[in-house]
């Protein structure tokens, strides 16, 4: 189904090497989980006025200054183009509160380049020196008054003004000795515009690269572009107030953006870009300040705000982002924020993670501990034993033997509850390109079909039992391999330029899909990309920026990029002991396919993690059904009943999954007639009884901090199970760890262990006990233990 071996060793090289170079390319800045819920004081508003970008740099004497836009109410806010003004205020905190201080720059009201307004500044310390950048614009020489710009920002883009003011905008800088002035304006703009942007040079951002030369972006209108989408182009100079050049490669020219603020990471040897566009706030990177690309995290975040209290405001406006940096890492990310009649900044705290923790997405994941995954494809209804192999290979001679009258995905969701399931997984696509719902993207759907006339969509119906039923709903989408289209390993096939148009359209068409699943059918709890959806500088598709814009809950598994779980080595349904949530990559590439000494040993690093791995990546231990006695079937076969798993495997493959902090799926598959075979149900409700059975009441519990913890009994009670579990919300603390056994008076050991993680289940022999007692031998931080559980299970 999805790591044959048998199949990969010759895929083996040729993935890891590309693997390898397109990581070299790419950068490991992670900040898409480090946003911190905002509190009042994050929020800065000015009674009368409307409140917009911002700038932060820290003097001196350990203050942090603040240089904003503002411009009264009574103007409107389309007085950002005709009174707007930079205002400076301070604080003892980057993330605010922040207090009102000066006034420092206006429109000059001169026959000067900057006649009217000081908007959105950039302040910046270089040499000694400080530099305000700012945009201001004129009327030419048309002589105006007062009235005639209020009547302009009251009337907004149909101004006859408008047409005047607004391709006058220019990129200026002001410059002191002192960071409270006063400013000394240069007489000329900085630049004007060429090349990759023309009309306008606004919105300046800049910052000194290693080579000692000043990188500045501004934005400009698109050139030979009949619609009203903005460039962003770099110039460069070697002094901050220029001459400037501007370069001919745009910084993003593929999709519309605005406002981007930069700095140079000097730890990273690179240049980073935040900017906002439709829907999302973004981030693009740079090695040389000149050749720009998108990075690892292209979607930063939804343009959503968390607040302390639980909720999210989601602004009418949400732009101008600004990152501030302090010892080369991100501290603040500064918005402006339009909601009705306000505009205000906002100050995100950026958490600074110093040891891997789950991410929201990845604790609920944990925290489910079972799922299923549904494989459903048209090779069920072929009555033909299921070859990995050729079914990559081959298409389906006639894919209108498609046909599930009885289709029942109720019964299949209840099925899976019943074994106690917290959420499961359908096959979208599976390796022959056949979506199973309504596509407007791939011809190659349910819309093809006699099924139904057309119109059906198992997508939405699974999705649908899902909530009826409270189990949460994932889509696993085969991207990697597609024999209708000629697709194997994400390269499709032909030569030269014939197979490259092929290929974009392939990806395209991709990329189309995994929005339709991320927007037409709500929120979804995970996302499997079989296989690996490779990393885009590899040609493949760009599939996480999609997942990330649309599904910002949504447990991403797993790319070139990123893998949010990995998976645990093996299709037995079984990890390694130890099993640590952690790892040493922050992506793995694809079983068989991984990158460099992950397939080592019999993929034991993904069996067993790595208790010093810098990412947060838990372990998926997966397994079909039917899979016993010699067969290994993710999809239905005729005559495959004997194969079931009996229940007595199923129980080994839970205490030696969840049971050692891993998160256990079981493949099911429905057959022919859109139903689970009977005795697959029976099999997973026998399953779920059990589990109940064995561990649904503790005979005592408790939890404490901590290296010793200690459960006393009333009275001496038979034992033969032990739960241990950490709160792991910041991390995996126990290192090595002993449970002692209160025996007729003495401390007798029972079991050791290394990890614990959520969950670690302890099986023994029978022994009376008056008490237990956990000592924990080494740790990285003090341990926290949410649950210590003793039980006793009978007719094992």
């Amino acid at each position: 189904m999805k790591y044959k071996v048998k199949y990969g060793w010759i895929m083996t090289f040729l993935f890891l090497v590309s693997l390898s170079t397109a990581q070299n390319k790419t950068d490991d800045l992670r900040l898409y989980d480090s946003f911190k819920p905002i509190t009042s004081e994050n929020v800065f508003k000015t009674e009368g006025y409307y409140n917009w970008g911002t700038s932060i740099l820290k003097g001196e004497n350990g203050k942090y200054h603040l240089f904003y836009s503002r411009w009264k109410k009574e103007y409107g806010f389309f007085g950002w183009l005709t009174h707007s003004e930079i205002a400076h205020a301070t604080s003892k905190s980057p993330a605010g509160p922040w207090t009102f201080k000066e006034v420092v720059l206006e429109g000059t009201r001169k026959h000067r380049w900057d006649a009217i307004t000081a908007h959105n500044p950039k302040i910046k310390y270089f040499e000694g020196t400080y530099y305000l950048y700012y945009v201001a614009t004129n009327l030419g020489d048309k002589a105006f008054t007062e009235e005639d710009l209020i009547e302009t920002a009251h009337t907004g883009y149909s101004h006859p003004n408008w047409k005047i003011l607004r391709p006058n905008q220019r990129t200026g800088v002001a410059v002191s000795n002192s960071i409270n002035g006063p400013w000394k304006r240069l007489d000329q703009p900085l630049l004007e515009p060429s090349g990759p942007i023309t009309t306008i040079t606004v919105n300046p951002a800049i910052d000194k690269g290693r080579d000692g030369n000043y990188y500045l972006i501004v934005k400009g209108d698109k050139p030979n572009e009949m619609r009203f989408i903005r460039n962003q182009a770099i110039a460069v100079s070697k002094s901050p107030t220029g001459p400037f050049q501007i370069q001919e490669k745009p910084v993003i020219d593929y999709i519309d953006t605005e406002d981007m603020s930069m700095w140079y990471d000097e730890t990273k040897n690179r240049f980073y870009g935040v900017f906002h566009a439709h829907g999302f706030i973004g981030l693009v990177t740079s090695l040389d300040g000149i050749n720009w690309e998108k990075a690892n995290e292209f979607v930063l975040m939804p343009k959503r705000i968390k607040k302390a209290d639980g909720s999210i405001v989601v602004p009418d406006r949400l732009e101008r982002p600004f990152i501030y940096c302090e010892d080369g890492k991100p501290k603040v990310l500064s918005l402006a924020a339009k909601e009705g009649s306000e505009s205000y900044s906002v100050f995100i705290p950026i958490e600074d993670i110093s040891n891997p923790k789950p991410n929201s997405r990845q604790l609920a994941w944990q925290e489910a501990e079972l799922g299923v995954v549904f494989h459903y494809d048209l090779h069920v209804f072929d009555g033909v034993k299921y070859g990995q192999s050729n079914n990559r290979i081959d298409p389906i001679d006639n894919y209108q033997i498609f046909n599930p009258e009885q289709l029942d995905t109720d019964q299949w969701v209840k099925a899976a509850k019943a074994a106690g399931a917290k959420f499961a997984i359908l096959t979208a696509t599976h390796e022959t390109g056949f979506a199973l719902y309504q596509s407007d993207v791939n011809p190659y759907c349910l819309k093809a079909l006699n099924w139904r006339e057309g119109k059906g969509d198992i997508v939405a119906d699974f999705v649908t039992s899902c909530r009826k039923y409270g189990i949460k709903p994932g889509i696993y989408l085969g991207i990697r391999w597609n024999s209708f289209l000629g697709v194997h390993d994400f390269k499709v096939n032909g030569e030269g330029e014939f197979r490259e148009n092929r290929q974009k359209w392939y990806n395209q068409m991709v990329e189309g899909m995994v929005k339709e699943i991320c927007t037409n059918y709500g929120e979804l709890f995970e996302i499997w990309f079989d296989g690996g959806a490779d990393h885009p500088n590899n040609g493949a598709p760009d599939v996480l920026p999609i997942v990330r814009k649309y599904q910002p809950n949504c447990l991403f598994y797993h790319n070139g990029q990123l893998a949010e779980v990995r998976w645990g080595g093996s299709e037995s349904g079984m990890v390694g002991d130890p099993c640590w949530a952690t790892f040493p990559y922050v992506a793995t590439g694809a079983g068989e396919s991984a990158r460099k000494n992950i397939a080592s040993n019999n993929f034991q690093l993904l069996k067993e993690g790595d208790p010093n791995g810098e990412f947060w990546m838990p372990a998926m231990a997966d397994a079909p059904l039917r899979g016993y006695n010699g067969r290994h079937e993710w999809f239905w076969e005729p005559g495959d009943e004997a194969h079931v798993f009996p229940l007595e495997n199923l129980m080994t493959m839970y205490y030696k999954s969840v049971g050692r902090n891993a998160t256990l799926i079981m493949g099911l598959t429905p057959d022919p007639n859109g139903v689970l075979p009977q005795v697959d149900v029976e099999r997973l409700k026998a399953w779920g009884d059990e589990i109940k059975r064995r561990f649904e009441r503790p005979i005592a519990s408790t939890s404490g901090k901590g290296s010793t913890i200690t459960l006393t009994l009333k009275m001496p009670s038979l034992i033969n199970h032990i739960i241990i579990q950490e709160d792991i919300k910041d991390g995996e603390r126990v290192r090595n760890y002993l449970i002692e056994g209160l025996v007729n008076g003495k401390w007798k050991t029972m079991v050791q262990g290394k990890s614990i993680g959520h969950k670690r289940i302890h099986q023994f022999d029978a022994v009376e006990v008056k008490g237990i007692r956990l000592k924990v031998l080494e740790s990285t931080r003090k341990p926290i233990l949410s649950n210590l559980s003793l039980y006793y299970v009978s007719n094992l």
